[in-house]
């Protein structure tokens, strides 16, 4: 099966979840200080990263089932 643009898309998105849980798991004082006016707007959370994570696994079961995942 050969990597099509929503499978590219897919991952993208997948590697943006990961890289937000790890920033918001681990360095989330490091966010806080080096963004100020962006965590005004856009705290980040442990909650919000997990919802983001199961929404983007649950996009990836689906797409999967669909077969257009090639794994």
């Amino acid at each position: 099966m050969d990597i099509n643009i929503e499978a590219t898309i897919w991952y993208l998105i997948l590697l943006d979840c990961i890289g937000a849980n790890v920033v918001a798991l681990f360095f989330a004082d490091w966010y806080r200080d080096k963004f100020e006016t962006l965590h005004k707007y856009f705290p980040l959370t442990k909650s919000w990263t997990f919802v983001y994570l199961a929404l983007v696994l649950w996009a990836g079961w689906l797409l999967y089932r669909l077969e257009i995942l090639p794994w």
